[in-house]
């Protein structure tokens, strides 16, 4: 058994199970796409907020950068350290909303599918940085797209570039719920019954507000400086 299998048996929760250790809408292609440009050269320091098993640091490691993932379960962090290119990553038990970093340590700061903290992420970056986002989006009368640059301008940040998922989500959340529904005995199982149904339930909601339109994602490439 392998050390993300370990995890997974410890861990009965669907995105878990289904998503893999490049647990963001696009998955590890995704995490390729924010790496061609991000800019980052050997010996830049990268941060990888929210990093569950650290895929985007580890990445950006095998590339020659010096990162760093946090995520506040440190047996998530325990995994990552275990997986390839683990023992080339820092890891910090810590929560993006305060970032455990000297002010402007880091060339390019990430942020994939996790609680974003535009304050903070941005303190710790760099003056010239980048920041890479892959994030869900408003698109209703929220002010989607626009509202959400409005959100990086005070803190320096101009887009650099821009990639719209939402289908790509969209797919991912019907084919989660598809899965579930599909192998109800073995993650009834897994989860409880009342588990099973809140999971069902919330991917059943992702997949109808995607429909709507209330709801989309998107990856981020911010510059500065």
């Amino acid at each position: 058994m392998t050390p993300f299998e370990r995890l997974v048996e410890q861990y009965p929760a669907w995105w878990v199970d289904l998503l893999g250790e490049h647990n963001h809408v696009g998955g590890a292609e995704a995490t390729r796409w924010l790496l061609d440009r991000a800019r980052l050269q050997p010996g830049d320091r990268m941060l990888d907020c929210g990093a569950f098993v650290g895929a985007a640091a580890r990445s950006a490691a095998a590339a020659g950068a010096r990162s760093v993932a946090i995520d506040v379960n440190p047996d998530f962090l325990a995994t990552a350290r275990q997986l390839p290119s683990g023992q080339t990553i820092d890891v910090v038990a810590a929560a993006t909303q305060r970032l455990p970093f000297r002010s402007g340590a880091f060339t390019s700061v990430w942020c994939l599918d996790a609680p974003l903290a535009p304050r903070e992420m941005s303190r710790v970056a760099a003056d010239r940085a980048t920041l890479c986002l892959g994030t869900e989006v408003p698109t209703d009368g929220r002010g989607g797209h626009e509202a959400f640059l409005d959100e990086w301008a005070p803190f320096g940040w101009t887009l650099a570039a821009h990639r719209p998922m939402s289908l790509e989500a969209l797919q991912l959340w019907r084919r989660c719920e598809g899965e579930l529904v599909a192998r109800r005995p073995h993650f009834e199982a897994r989860y409880g019954k009342r588990g099973y149904l809140a999971q069902l339930d919330l991917l059943s909601g992702f997949v109808r507000s995607y429909e709507r339109g209330d709801q989309g994602h998107a990856l981020f490439v911010f510059s500065r400086g």
